[in-house]
């Protein structure tokens, strides 16, 4: 009896990579079956202590995917708001030529008209002016439009931000797909590898009459079955490998499974909390609602005087006139007082008010939607975590279930299908472990993208990161050219 225990307890160390058989009299504990679990987990996805190939794989994605690229333009033109606001406070000159042909044609006629008195007269008039108008007050708009153009900057920067996050767990996604498609195909070729076995030894059986027909086409159907998966399988593999290459740019090569640990809150409240201050649709919001606010104030502005400075300088030469040619000067201060405009512009001022309130609504919207993410990854966090316990403890007592159930099906206590059956129940367990553990590392990261903590200075490449500072004041200062770097 105490010898049939441990023949039992000795399944655990069937691998499912190499299906090796250990000596029946070996006694293994409950921790070193676990281990045994755990060691197949790892021959499956062999694990990259370093995490050099998965930060590899994000860094890259980072810099080369295409969507991301994309924003970043888009980002980069939205910078442009900046000076085009800022230009209210400086001047704008403007120099106009003119060069005019004049032609008359006379005639004397009547008594006493001379002969040969009148004919044409062909002449140039051409004048010259340079004219500067400097605002000196504008209602308050230019600084309006500066505050809005500093926060549509800040809110595109924090879309940017939402949107990086977004593609980068693709990424994480994408990289867990392959590895755990990878580690299906292995399982589905090993269970092939069993069932083809398993089919031979019945049919061997099947001849010397130890069994029948029925035993033989039930392990020949399991084998289809087994062809089948692979094939399954095989497809799934190309699919992940091909949405990889979509979205970190190259195909996958000797992937190694992450064991890198990300810093998140250690309760749901202080999660939840975080995210709706955090996270980056959150930051969006609030700097388009301060956008929204100053624009208010711009289209108010419309309704108040408008002060500037002009001067003109001008040249002019008029054969057809006394004075042939004279200069000119003039300097001024013009102001206009916007008295009614068929109520265009308080249409304006409404509108920008009714849009503000818009913004501030979104906020709300943008902290709900931040909760939701939160509490939706750290339920499926901890439903992963149970899973992976779980699902290592049925691949061990399957494994012992299986070899019982063959031992048993040698005494003749157990037929050919609870045989062919304990072998799907392990294989089962050990895909569902897979899976589990594919589950567990991408909620992780989904629960870090909620957060708005899934960012290249989190993952370790934060010099990668452009120095937006440095690109709105470089921008700022760009008043005469207009050619762009292609970044």
């Amino acid at each position: 009896m105490k010898k049939t225990v441990l023949t039992l307890m000795t399944a655990a160390l069937l691998s499912s990579v190499s299906f090796s058989a250990f000596a029946e009299d070996d006694y293994l504990t409950a921790d070193e079956m676990r281990a045994q679990a755990v060691k197949v987990m790892k021959d499956l996805m062999p694990q990259d202590r370093s995490n050099a190939v998965f930060l590899k794989a994000l860094a890259d994605t980072y810099e080369n995917n295409p969507t991301l690229k994309a924003a970043r333009s888009e980002t980069r033109a939205v910078f442009e708001r900046l000076p085009q606001a800022e230009a209210g406070w400086r001047p704008t000159v403007t120099a106009n030529a003119n060069v005019t042909e004049n032609s008359t044609s006379t005639e004397v006629s009547g008594a006493g008209a001379i002969p040969g008195l009148g004919g044409d007269d062909t002449y140039l008039s051409r004048s010259a002016s340079l004219n500067l108008s400097q605002p000196l007050y504008r209602g308050g708009r230019t600084i309006a439009d500066t505050d809005a153009a500093r926060n549509v900057i800040r809110a595109q920067i924090a879309a940017l931000e939402q949107v990086e996050q977004q593609v980068l767990l693709q990424a994480v996604t994408a990289y867990l797909d392959v590895l755990q498609n990878e580690a299906l195909l292995k399982l589905a070729n090993n269970n092939r590898t069993v069932i083809g076995k398993q089919f031979e030894a019945t049919k061997k059986r099947f001849d010397v009459g130890e069994l029948t027909r029925t035993d033989v086409s039930q392990a020949e159907a399991r084998q289809a079955g087994a062809d089948s998966d692979i094939i399954t399988a095989q497809a799934a593999l190309r699919s992940s490998r091909a949405e990889f290459e979509r979205v970190i740019g190259y195909p996958p090569d000797k992937l190694g499974f992450p064991l890198m640990v990300l810093d998140v809150p250690q309760t749901l409240e202080s999660a939840t909390a975080y995210a709706e201050e955090w996270n980056p649709s959150v930051r969006a919001a609030k700097y388009s609602q301060q956008a929204a606010a100053s624009d208010v104030n711009s289209q108010y502005g419309n309704l108040l005087p408008q002060v500037s400075l002009s001067g003109d300088l001008t040249k002019a030469y008029e054969p057809s006139t006394s004075v042939e040619e004279s200069d000119g000067v003039a300097v001024g201060v013009v102001a206009s007082f916007p008295l009614y405009d068929a109520g265009s512009t308080r249409s304006r001022v409404r509108q920008a008010k009714k849009t503000a309130m818009q913004r501030m609504d979104q906020i709300s919207e943008a902290r709900q939607l931040a909760r939701q993410q939160t509490v939706t990854a750290w339920e499926n966090l901890q439903a992963a975590h149970g899973q992976v316990t779980s699902r290592l403890a049925q691949v061990e007592a399957s494994e012992v279930a299986r070899f019982g159930v063959k031992q048993e099906a040698d005494l003749g206590a157990r037929t050919i299908l609870d045989t062919l059956d304990a072998d799907q129940e392990v294989r089962d367990a050990q895909v569902a472990l897979v899976t589990a553990t594919r589950n567990e590392v991408v909620a992780t990261y989904s629960l870090a993208a909620a957060l708005g903590v899934l960012t290249p200075k989190t993952l370790g490449f934060g010099d990668k990161v452009p120095d937006y500072n440095r690109e709105v004041e470089e921008v700022r200062g760009n008043l005469f050219g207009t050619d762009v770097d292609s970044q």
